[in-house]
């Protein structure tokens, strides 16, 4: 028993000389990584740190937060940029806990508007921030015209692009009902709805159902036969070469009823010769 505590003695000697010199190692790295976090924070934010207290205050926040949260938070800084760590001291950790579930682009979204998207983050999820980074100052709109499940699918499968021309679609929508069409035939029809129906028209008159059925209704006809020349142009060409000789042949046809009119066959030049 004697030998086993002995052994208990030196390896607990041990970790207590050992300790104190990894944490020295630790924290040094962990102070580099801080005052890297807050320079590419600053660097995101586009603009220096205006001075040493600044970054003393700013570094002192990343320590904090590195301690509760832990080294994963550093890179939730450096995407967020400064905006975000000036957004802690009002919304709290719960800011820095939505952040680190988003992607970069979404958490620059959040730390720029951070009083508006936190409350729909929360309600809906990280989909409002991914879809504010694509469409700044849209997503709060967005949810509010298509409610919280289609505008989770808007921040998945549509276009960014497409995204504002959508938005103002559904905002110009005269019911709920027009609204939940307007993606339906948006899901068929993909940014060739904005064809058919140009902005300026639902700008003027606001978005029914009959326009998206009728209008669709109306040139259905045309719009098959204009996906299939595209995705035929063999066909394309053989209605091409059949109109050129139909045109040929009936600017031969009125020739000759021209000359025939006119008296200007051979026959009748060889008829007025004999008399």
């Amino acid at each position: 028993m004697n030998q086993f505590l002995r052994h208990i003695l030196i390896i607990v000697v041990f970790v207590a000389l050992a300790v104190p010199a990894v944490a020295g190692v630790v924290g040094k790295i962990s102070a580099e990584a801080i005052e890297l976090a807050v320079d590419k924070a600053a660097k995101v934010t586009g603009k220096g740190i205006a001075s040493d207290a600044a970054r003393k205050t700013a570094t002192a926040e990343v320590r904090r937060l590195a301690n509760t949260h832990g080294q994963d938070v550093l890179k939730v800084v450096e995407d967020g940029g400064l905006e975000l760590l000036e957004a802690v001291p009002k919304h709290g950790n719960d800011l820095i806990k939505v952040a680190m579930k988003a992607s970069p682009q979404a958490r620059r979204a959040l730390a720029l508007n951070a009083d508006e998207m936190l409350p729909l983050a929360r309600r809906v999820g990280t989909e409002a921030l991914e879809l504010e980074a694509k469409v700044p100052g849209q997503a709060a709109k967005a949810f509010q015209v298509f409610g919280d499940d289609a505008g989770k699918s808007l921040a998945k499968s549509i276009p960014t692009e497409d995204l504002p021309r959508l938005i103002k679609y559904g905002e110009k929508a005269d019911n709920e009902g027009t609204r939940k069409l307007l993606l339906s035939q948006y899901s068929q029809e993909g940014a060739k709805l904005f064809l058919r129906i140009p902005p300026q028209l639902v700008l003027a008159g606001g978005l029914s159902a009959s326009m998206l059925l009728g209008t669709h209704e109306m040139t259905a006809e045309t719009r098959a036969k204009a996906d299939v020349l595209r995705e035929h142009p063999e066909i394309a060409r053989d209605v091409m070469n059949r109109s050129t000789i139909a045109s040929a042949v009936i600017a031969v046809i009125v020739v000759l009823i021209l000359l025939w009119r006119f008296g200007l066959m051979p026959w009748h030049r060889s008829h007025h010769r004999r008399q």
